[in-house]
């Protein structure tokens, strides 16, 4: 990102003005917008060749801008122009190319104000904004040759006048990111150990994480997680915002092993500020430090990825890359240390309840199955599944068990506290046997099925004594003794006095009933 300070001198008009009127003379209707304006050759060094022998387009579209001029009914406000670099082939469709490139060209003037009549602020002074996002540069030199090439090439300014006109301290890195593509069969232990981080961090600072996982189908992003605290796992602290994720192609089964796009990829990035300004481009080599030692830490030092795993792209060597040199970040296995002894304290805490041995085998099953759907729970554990599922949920709230794919499998949230929770059942209860298992599971669902008989009964006898009613005429009360239904509102007990007595068993769970057909999500 730059602001140049371009109203008056040799860039008159600026940059801002000649970009919309590029907009008029090459586009000119909102119909349009996204029109291809320009091709680029190949004298631009840092433009590899298009895939599939493609040519470099340029596309120019406008939309509403923050700010405007006048007041009231005569608030009219101004536009921001963006130019997309694109490949398009000989069928004249565009494709978004591996190497991004887009300019945001936004205007700073005094007379800009809100819509609600405040005043619209430009720290750098008055002039054009360029916000400038583009991938695998080595340097921020070479990010700041691309912005001014551009702009020479489409606007038809000179290079040297650009960059006297640059505002230095507005010189703000937008975008970097630093990656490594590696063998397929070490996905699962790159995820794992990424989503161990993300627990890490959520433990020692759950405001400051915003993690998104979709792993339950086999597509492009397996695991993401972008946070400002990662100085908790022993990075350096930053005043920025980074995003770590793990993601591979939806098709990549389709994708020849020969080809990039078949392996999964690691990639750290810089994602913002929260407050604060960006950093300024002399912090390049910090960011990126930073960025390629989180890489470098989750993959090589913790999944145990070897530099033969690794896997050549259009933007890195693979086994040829040279070393990157990083600090091994310290902290990471106290935070370990303290994570699963907090998990294993939970996990004994839940495995000798004394309302109830029902979590307890639960936890047996989830640990000699390394995982177990509902329906194995149910059958080996003898509750409902209404009530399994909510002791999963419950345990799950706690860390203590993870939920993953579809059909749902409960885990345990790796390895690690897999084997502590084995060890804590084997402690619990050593002299327990599968033949005891067994018959606490049968008694459970003896006693469910007595109690449902017991219920289909009084409900037989109560629609036998309202048909008698009804046929004498009698008005006598004839639910003396049958089954008594009541809506919860009515009951003195508040929800958790409800789930208490369900996890103790002090109430059946065939004893309570939900309407779903009005909420799916209860399922």
């Amino acid at each position: 990102m730059a602001v140049f300070d371009d109203l008056d001198g040799s860039l008159e008009p600026g940059i801002y003005q000649r970009c919309r009127q590029l907009w008029y003379d090459e586009v000119g209707d909102r119909n349009d917008e996204g029109a291809i304006i320009a091709e680029l050759d190949d004298s631009f060094e840092w433009l590899p060749p298009a895939c599939n022998g493609r040519d470099w387009v340029v596309t120019l579209r406008s939309s509403r801008w923050v700010a405007g001029t006048g007041e009231g009914d005569d608030y009219s406000a101004w536009y921001k122009y963006h130019l997309k670099l694109r490949e398009l082939d000989d069928d004249g469709e565009r494709h978004k190319p591996p190497l991004a490139l887009s300019l945001q060209v936004e205007p700073q003037d005094t007379d800009l104000v809100y819509k609600d009549g405040s005043e619209f602020e430009f720290p750098y002074g008055e002039g054009s904004r360029v916000v400038l996002q583009s991938t695998w540069a080595d340097s921020s030199e070479e990010l700041e040759r691309r912005m001014t090439e551009t702009l020479e090439e489409l606007l038809d300014v000179d290079g040297a006048a650009l960059e006297a006109a640059r505002v230095d301290r507005s010189r703000r890195v937008q975008k970097a990111e630093a990656h490594h593509r590696f063998d397929v069969d070490a996905k699962r232990r790159v995820v794992e150990i990424l989503d161990r981080s993300k627990g890490l961090i959520e433990y020692g600072g759950s405001s400051e994480i915003e993690a998104n996982q979709r792993r339950i189908k086999e597509g492009y992003l397996e695991a993401d997680v972008s946070s400002d605290r990662w100085d908790l796992l022993g990075f350096p602290e930053t005043e920025f915002d980074v995003e770590l994720k793990i993601y591979q192609a939806a098709n990549w089964t389709d994708i020849p092993r020969s080809e990039p796009g078949h392996y999964p990829k690691i990639e750290a990035s810089f994602d913002g500020v929260d407050d604060g300004r960006l950093p300024h481009v002399d912090e390049w080599d910090q960011v990126m430090r930073v960025l390629r030692t989180m890489v470098n830490s989750h993959l090589f030092e913790w999944a145990e990825v070897d530099r033969s795993d690794l896997v050549a792209d259009d933007f890195q060597d693979g086994p040829g890359l040279p070393e990157w040199s990083w600090s091994h970040p310290v902290g990471r296995v106290n935070q370990l240390r303290a994570r699963y002894k907090s998990l294993e304290t939970q996990i004994y805490r839940e495995a000798t309840s004394r309302a109830t041995k029902s979590v307890y085998d639960i936890l047996r099953v989830v640990a000699e199955e390394r995982g177990a759907t509902y329906d194995v729970l149910e059958e080996r554990v003898g509750l409902s599944r209404s009530c399994i599922r909510y002791h999963v949920r419950r345990l799950q709230e706690s860390g203590v068990v993870d939920r993953v794919g579809n059909p749902v499998l409960v885990v345990f949230p790796s390895i690690q506290v897999l084997r502590s929770a084995e060890e804590i059942m084997r402690e619990c209860y050593p002299e327990d046997t599968i033949e005891a298992a067994m018959s606490r599971a049968e008694d459970r669902r003896d006693r469910r099925e007595q109690l449902r008989d017991e219920s289909d009964a009084d409900d037989a006898d109560r629609e036998s004594s309202d048909d008698a009613d009804q046929e004498d005429g009698d008005a006598e009360d004839s639910s003396t003794n049958s089954t008594t239904w009541r809506y919860f509102d009515e009951l003195a007990l508040e929800p958790g006095q409800l789930a208490a007595a369900l996890d103790r068993d002090h109430i059946d769970a065939d004893h309570v009933r939900v309407r779903t057909d009005p909420y799916s999500w209860v399922g």
